[in-house]
């Protein structure tokens, strides 16, 4: 058997077939020729190979695994192929979860996986803008929840090779101009924020688009945040990491400065700022400081359990 070392995927090992090599499934209404790229199989069905090479459903399983898990790997493209002329079944199926994920409640895990699956699909039409588009959208909405801000930075500047390429194909998109004009916010590049946000109003007033109108005007003004907002995003996270260490002073200060910038607090009201500095007054004995920032996450989010549990702990403590 011609294999190679497992890829970097778990669960998954190699197999490079002898070229030209048919598979056939379904029987016979299926052929596959591979041998031009190796072949991902699942380690179990590896073990089992006969001398006669993995079977239709073996490549199937393979396949379908490493496009899930990770369609940026070296020959996807090619894999993902293989999915659409052999498998379309797991085509549907994937299409389906994507329209499913879409609608659940906001989670990192459920967003990774929406951003995999896209990423298959635009393996298969490359040239499609709103599949680019969506790649980049949901790498943005990954990247400003506080959940994953030890991934904020990363992830926000990953959106940006997709969306620059969504506008390449759909350069009078007014979604993908307004969502480049976001991105550009985000990363303190203010007149690429102005001149994306303009020509997106310009080509669609009344449209989402249209939302940018204010900070738009805001911005043109020379209303902008002290720092970027990836910046204050990264300040979170060290904060957060002052805290865990018992840090409570440091991480205090820090968040009282990302506090102080009113733009950044206007345009971007987060209730677990004022929340985790309830956190830091409380550890450090400082119950009424405590107490007033975190009826200022309730005042952001009336919603915010943590904050309201923490509330009553020191009101039961007094």
């Amino acid at each position: 058997m011609n294999s190679m070392k497992p890829a970097p995927v778990k669960g998954i090992t190699y197999f490079t077939p002898p070229p030209a090599t048919v598979i056939s499934g379904l029987d016979g209404n299926v052929q596959i020729t591979c041998g031009d790229v190796p072949l991902p199989l699942l380690d179990e069905d590896f073990a089992v190979m006969d001398g006669d090479g993995p079977t239709y459903d073996m490549v199937g399983r393979g396949v379908y695994h490493i496009l899930r898990a990770a369609p940026d790997s070296p020959h996807c493209a090619r894999y993902a192929e293989i999915l659409r002329d052999a498998y379309p079944h797991h085509l549907s199926e994937l299409a389906t979860h994507i329209v499913m994920l879409d609608k659940k409640d906001v989670d990192i895990a459920y967003l990774d996986r929406e951003i995999n699956y896209l990423k298959i699909f635009a393996l298969l039409e490359p040239d499609n803008p709103q599949l680019q588009y969506s790649i980049g959208n949901t790498y943005l909405e990954k990247g400003l929840m506080l959940s994953a801000l030890h991934l904020a930075t990363v992830t926000i500047f990953r959106a940006e090779k997709f969306l620059k390429r969504a506008l390449e194909l759909a350069p009078a998109d007014a979604a993908i101009l307004q969502k480049m004009g976001e991105f550009s916010y985000l990363v303190g590049r203010y007149e690429d924020a102005v001149r994306y946000w303009s020509e997106a109003l310009r080509n669609q007033g009344d449209s989402p688009a249209g939302q940018s109108k204010s900070r738009l005007e805001r911005v043109t003004a020379g209303v902008t945040p002290r720092i970027p907002v990836v910046d204050y995003l990264e300040a979170v996270r060290v904060a957060l990491e002052c805290l865990e260490r018992k840090e409570a002073q440091e991480a205090a200060a820090i968040l009282l400065d990302v506090l102080d910038d009113g733009v950044f607090c206007e345009e971007f009201p987060l209730a677990e700022i004022p929340y985790f500095l309830g956190i830091c007054y409380r550890d450090m004995s400082m119950p009424d400081y405590a107490e007033e920032y975190l009826q200022g996450a309730l005042s952001i989010d009336p919603a915010h359990a943590d904050a309201r549990r923490l509330l009553d702990e020191i009101h039961t403590n007094r």
